[in-house]
């Protein structure tokens, strides 16, 4: 879990036009990935203010790439 200390943080991730993207490398060497953007925008439906990020990343790799890819391309 990563607590927000600047609450305008998140209303700045959740205003772009692209995803952003939180990336963790662990100490084993596996590195995960979420769309903080949309993670965000879910947690403030309501008008509430999201104070923190629950990670709940998948693994960093090619066909998570192309999951991601295929959810993007949908939407346009």
């Amino acid at each position: 879990m990563f607590q927000i200390k600047n609450p305008r943080r998140a209303d700045y991730w959740q205003q772009q036009a692209y995803a952003v993207m939180l990336v963790i490398r662990t100490s084993e060497g596996d590195i995960r990935w979420m769309d903080v953007s949309a993670y965000l925008k879910c947690e403030s439906a309501g008008g509430k203010t999201a104070r923190q990020i629950v990670f709940a990343g998948e693994r960093f790799d090619v066909m998570s790439v192309q999951r991601w890819r295929k959810r993007v391309l949908a939407l346009w």
